[in-house]
């Protein structure tokens, strides 16, 4: 199998990186991953999960993310992360909640986790390179399930907490992985946020406060490099605005319409703080 994922690589290498026409808009629509009811994606297009090799702390927006999502993906060892979540009154559910695929250089993998899912039916695969993190060779297998010129989504359960230098790293993966793909848009659940790439055009962020999913908190972080910002929606909103690290950054911002605008002449990190979610309203949805 390892062989086979080393020949995906080549070829993405060698075709480089796939480009779409640039849009005068993009829109992410905040309603539509954590909502309580079924939701009418595109039967051909619904989103990836990719999950990673972080404690999974909050099961409620963890049922969610699954039951949105068509193939699910474990990061070596996300894959231990996702067998321990299921202790106490959630063990009876643990064959519920089987990965389509396990891959990375499984170093990490345990036995009993590697033995458990095989007899369920996941795909264990190894990708021994040492030289790419499980990230991306993840992304690298998911992508080989799509056609070259399609837009695709991939939501990503992962941290921000803990060491200061992976946490860095996460964030370098996600526009390292948009840059090679203009079609792909990812999207970072960590313990208490939600994080995502606006790229340079107009973005339209919707159902910000109407979808119930999230805080009043959000910001706006240019940590891939400088960018010019015009925003509407906020409370502090900006025109032709500056931005940089070591000089103005807008942090600490808060939601005041359902609909907010950004336009930025540069890739940014925009993040918005997650509401609440109890376990019982995940489960009813599922």
């Amino acid at each position: 199998m390892a062989g086979a994922d080393v020949s995906v690589q080549q070829q993405i290498a060698i075709a480089g990186p796939r480009t779409m026409a640039v849009d005068e808009e993009r829109v992410f629509d905040l309603s539509l991953h954590l909502a309580q009811s079924r939701v009418p994606w595109d039967e051909t297009s619904p989103p990836d999960l990719l999950i990673l090799n972080q404690p999974i702390s909050d099961f409620a927006v963890f049922a969610r993310l699954w039951s949105r999502s068509r193939y699910r993906l474990c990061a070596d060892g996300g894959a231990n992360r996702l067998y321990d979540m299921f202790t106490g009154d959630l063990e009876a559910r643990r064959a519920d909640y089987i990965p389509n695929a396990i891959h990375g250089d499984l170093d990490s993998l345990r036995t009993d986790v590697r033995a458990y899912y095989l007899a369920h039916g996941a795909e264990v695969s190894q990708d021994p390179d040492q030289y790419s993190t499980d990230f991306g060779k993840a992304m690298i297998k998911l992508s080989a399930n799509h056609s070259a010129a399609s837009p695709r989504e991939v939501l990503v359960f992962g941290t921000l907490a803990g060491r200061v230098d992976q946490g860095l790293g996460m964030l370098h993966e996600l526009i390292r992985e948009e840059r090679k793909d203009s079609w792909l848009r990812l999207w970072l659940y960590s313990e208490t946020n939600l994080s995502f790439i606006l790229r340079d055009n107009h973005n339209i962020i919707k159902h910000a406060l109407s979808s119930g999913h999230f805080t009043e908190n959000v910001g706006i972080l240019p940590i891939y490099g400088p960018a010019t910002l015009s925003t509407s929606g906020l409370e502090w909103d900006v025109q032709s605005w500056e931005s940089q690290m070591g000089h103005k950054v807008s942090t600490s911002n808060h939601v005041k319409a359902d609909e907010i605008h950004i336009h930025t002449n540069a890739p940014v990190l925009f993040t918005i703080e997650r509401a609440s979610m109890s376990g019982r309203d995940a489960l009813s949805s599922q």
